[in-house]
């Protein structure tokens, strides 16, 4: 994990290969974690011995204090993933105005802590109900402060927190993952399209390496859209002006597709790597796919993250001996 003093944690990340398919000692391989704040899905279980603790106060979101906004934790079928089993959500709480500075230092140091470490950059996760993604959507924000109402307050935040992790690497090595519509972890927004309209069009003025683009047809890890176009990068592309990673629900065939029609400069993906660990050459020659298995996703063993088997595994697998 890269992460600063108390929420910020860094996850999988974006891996970025330059010259995909190229067989030149030029092409280079760049990894960016990711950099994201838990928020209301902070845990305390056990002061000795929670690991979730450094993730800060119990239910810190962005924007209210009203529980019929945000009830996860009131409700006993949602639960989190812990390292101790699966657990609900503990209470939240709006954040009060004076500890926005400090949660946006937090990120600016978890940055720090990733080059450091010797990462090529750092991306933002600003989707899928993380921090960013409450400030954004007024499903969740009912500030009457600096940080609500407006989409100019509604984004301060977002882009506060960019200039800071700027500040540690700048803009050509800062990533932003965002999730237009998304409505995974109980986010929502009256008028989606203008909203992240402008947050792409704010974004520009970082130079960022890229936009990481969150299709609205999943939610979660779950297509709830068959068939559905990567309409938000399609979109977006005609705002923001450097690269798009699009994600959500690609198979190898529509990644194609989006990256031919110009909607995308990259394709991300998440539940085929977990399962096929040599993914990239599957894709160029156009070999099957391992199915993977939902159930081992977020959990806390190797089961489901380093046992599935290469290409050439199953080959010799299923191949009959020679005699």
């Amino acid at each position: 994990m890269v992460r600063g003093p108390r929420p910020v944690f860094g996850g999988a990340g974006c891996r970025v290969e330059e010259n995909y398919g190229s067989r030149s000692s030029e092409a280079r391989i760049y990894v960016f974690p990711t950099l994201a704040h838990r928020a209301c899905r902070a845990c305390r279980l056990n002061k000795r011995r929670n690991p979730c603790e450094f993730f800060g106060p119990p239910g810190v979101l962005a924007g209210s204090n009203d529980t019929r906004l945000y009830a996860a934790w009131q409700d006993p079928t949602i639960l989190d993933s812990t390292p101790h089993g699966w657990r609900q959500p503990s209470p939240h709480r709006a954040l009060d105005i004076t500890e926005i500075p400090g949660i946006v230092e937090d990120y600016r140091k978890a940055a720090e802590h990733a080059k450091a470490a010797g990462f090529d950059g750092v991306e933002l996760h600003a989707g899928n109900g993380y921090l960013p993604d409450q400030f954004l959507q007024d499903g969740v924000n009912r500030r009457t402060d600096s940080y609500g109402g407006s989409l100019r307050n509604r984004t301060r935040f977002l882009l506060q927190v960019v200039e800071a992790m700027v500040s540690v690497w700048g803009g050509d090595r800062v990533a932003v993952r965002i999730a237009p519509g998304g409505r995974w972890n109980g986010m929502s927004d009256s008028d989606p399209e203008t909203l992240f309209d402008y947050v792409a069009k704010e974004l520009n003025q970082f130079g960022l390496a890229y936009l990481h683009i969150i299709e609205p047809r999943v939610r979660g890890n779950v297509v709830i859209a068959e068939g559905q176009y990567a309409i938000a990068a399609a979109r977006l592309r005609k705002i923001f002006k450097g690269k798009i990673v699009a994600a959500g629900g690609f198979e190898p065939g529509t990644a194609e597709e989006v990256v031919e029609n110009g909607d995308a400069d990259l394709v991300a993906f998440g539940r085929h790597f977990l399962a096929n660990p040599d993914l990239p050459k599957r894709i160029r020659l156009r070999l099957p796919l391992n199915a993977y298995d939902r159930k081992t996703f977020y959990t806390f063993d190797a089961k489901g993250y380093t046992d599935y088997p290469f290409y050439e595994q199953v080959s010799e697998s299923v191949t009959p001996a020679v005699r």
